[in-house]
């Protein structure tokens, strides 16, 4: 059976991104490698952040979306705008870099769902 493992995002703001996904998901680092413009690091709970100067939003970034599930998905929403990220709908938004990010309730997710 395959497992995702991690999905990758690009940003611009690297710090900036960091601190997102460690307030908004209290994700936990375990690894970061390089230096300045190109580090990259790894949460437990599977994203990676690479930096990368320059972004062309809308253009192909390499992936179309990343679901997390979460256990309070209107918290995590209104922790997430409060950092920046547009809104979609009610479980969809934008970080500020263009990545699409797509919050499931934890309480339905199981291992192998896509």
């Amino acid at each position: 059976m395959a497992k995702i493992d991690h999905a990758a995002i690009r940003c611009r703001n690297y710090e900036g991104a960091k601190r997102f996904f460690e307030y908004v998901f209290e994700m936990n680092m375990w690894r970061e490698i390089g230096e300045k413009p190109e580090r990259k690091c790894w949460y437990r709970e599977g994203i990676q952040l690479c930096e990368q100067e320059e972004i062309r939003i809308g253009e192909d970034n390499g992936y179309d979306h990343i679901s997390i599930a979460v256990e309070d998905i209107p918290g995590t929403m209104a922790k997430a705008e409060e950092y920046g990220a547009k809104r979609i709908n009610d479980h969809w938004f934008f970080l500020q870099d263009g990545a699409r990010i797509e919050l499931k309730p934890l309480s339905e997710w199981k291992l192998g769902d896509c």
